[in-house]
């Protein structure tokens, strides 16, 4: 199976790069949520396999730039934040300077984007992809090693990991795409399915390690299936069964009830005593007021 990419190869003094735009991003929306708990790509099916096959090519080739142009897609939900912004995705080993972006962009425009096919074999890539026990010094080789960026610049945000944090990636995607996610969405429409997806780490970022939750997560959410998800919710409230209140029986107090204990009634016969006491005392005061 082929999955097509535009491909752009840009010349920039000595530097030479390739940019692939996904195909299947007009419903793609990115959020952020906060320094503290990452960012989120919201979409449907297809930017949900677009994600997904992004992080599959940088598993191989750590040299390209992905570039999702989507700052100008249609907003989702009224709810979603307004962050427009393109987004590229790339490896900390593309030698990619984010201050030559603007000038990428302005060249690209000009272009004419050539066909790039990726040859995407699901069983190979799967294994490729798995969750493997990696030895002590492999791990903290690579936790020195890597020095992954994120960057807010040019109506842009730029991530940069390893290829093995692709490989990750791809791995919750795909079990992410398995799901019956559009029977989720259907059934509960405020509470979107979503999957972290990506893990990063900062140079000094509060000296969190690399497998911190300092992440990107996706969310599907699919506006052609609002309608649904709205009939549904419509259909499921006709069916909830009507709660009425029972009505409040009026205590009577009888020494042979044998539903209540001698202490129950005890204490239910002081109470009334008790309340019958300062009521004719507040009626005594009240006469002696009136006279």
């Amino acid at each position: 199976m082929n999955i097509k990419f535009d491909k752009y190869r840009i010349c920039l003094g000595k530097a030479e790069h390739t940019i692939l735009v996904p195909k299947g991003i007009d419903t793609l929306q990115w959020n952020t949520i906060g320094s503290d708990w990452g960012n989120e790509l919201i979409g449907d099916r297809s930017a949900l396999y677009a994600v997904m096959y992004t992080c599959a090519v940088l598993m191989f080739d750590e040299r390209k730039l992905i570039y999702f142009p989507i700052r100008k897609n249609k907003k989702l939900n009224e709810s979603f934040w307004d962050y427009s912004h393109d987004v590229v995705f790339t490896c900390n080993k593309s030698n990619f300077h984010v201050a030559d972006w603007k000038e990428y962009r302005h060249i690209m425009t000009k272009m004419k984007p050539e066909t790039y096919e990726f040859s995407y074999d699901r069983k190979r890539i799967d294994e490729l992809s798995a969750p493997k026990d990696e030895e002590w010094h492999e791990y903290k080789k690579r936790e020195r090693a890597v020095v992954g960026y994120e960057k807010d610049k040019f109506e842009t945000w730029f991530v940069a990991m390893d290829s093995k944090a692709y490989s990750k990636g791809y791995h919750e995607l795909r079990k992410f795409a398995d799901k019956q996610l559009e029977q989720s969405f259907i059934k509960n429409r405020e509470y979107p399915p979503y999957e972290i997806f990506l893990t990063y780490e900062l140079t000094g970022r509060y000296n969190k390690s690399y497998y911190e939750e300092f992440c990107y997560c996706f969310m599907f959410y699919d506006p052609a299936l609002v309608i649904k998800a709205k009939e549904y919710e419509e259909a499921k409230r006709a069916e909830a069964p009507v709660f009425t209140k029972p009505e409040k029986k009026k205590l009577v107090l009888d020494d042979h009830d044998t539903t209540k204990t001698k202490r129950q009634i005890k204490n239910a016969n002081y109470t009334l005593a008790y309340k019958n006491k300062k009521r004719k005392k507040k009626e005594v005061k009240n006469n002696d007021i009136t006279a």
